[in-house]
């Protein structure tokens, strides 16, 4: 961690304000994007982020700089937007069985990285549990078993649904 973002949680740690704005301020655009990746719409997401780094501020007590405080953050709005899915979204968790994936593991994204505009598009008209698990995977970059711990799923069932979820990707991407 860096000298100068030691310092600025040091005295968040104090309740310093004009420190929390400079981490907020640091913070903001890559945590709004995550949340807006999972919850698929503007506003909510701000407000989820918001909610986020409330949190973040509520405990940066327990922060121990063993992680880079950005992927602590991170961690904090993705729990966050996947609470508000499950609680206002179309998220659900599927029945916690093992059914073997139907493809190999392919860690290359199942679209033309030349046009943004179009893989965004065939994101946004996923399942939430689809578009949520490749932006963890893809966009995140978390691993099976950290998915799978975040999404309160198996291992197994990580695998399953990231391979349906390229699988749907490919298909919604193809047909724009």
């Amino acid at each position: 961690m860096r000298k100068d973002e030691r310092t600025l949680i040091d005295r968040v740690k104090h309740g310093d304000t004009e420190a929390m704005q400079m981490l907020y301020e640091r913070y903001y655009r890559p945590m709004f994007n995550t949340a807006y990746r999972i919850v698929n719409d503007f506003h909510f997401a701000e407000d989820v982020m918001h909610e986020a780094f409330l949190k973040a501020f509520d405990r940066i007590g327990t922060f121990e700089g063993r992680a880079p405080f950005g992927a602590w953050l991170k961690r904090i709005v993705v729990n966050e937007s996947l609470q508000w899915l499950r609680k206002y979204g179309r998220f659900s968790e599927e029945p916690p069985y093992y059914d073997p994936p139907d493809t190999e593991d392919d860690d290359t994204p199942p679209w033309d990285e030349s046009d943004p505009r179009k893989v965004w598009e065939a994101l946004r008209r996923l399942r939430d549990n689809y578009r949520t698990i490749l932006s963890l995977y893809y966009i995140e970059g978390y691993d099976y078993d950290e998915i799978a711990s975040i999404m309160h799923i198996s291992y197994g069932h990580a695998r399953t649904m990231l391979s349906r979820a390229r699988a749907a990707l490919k298909q919604t991407y193809e047909s724009l």
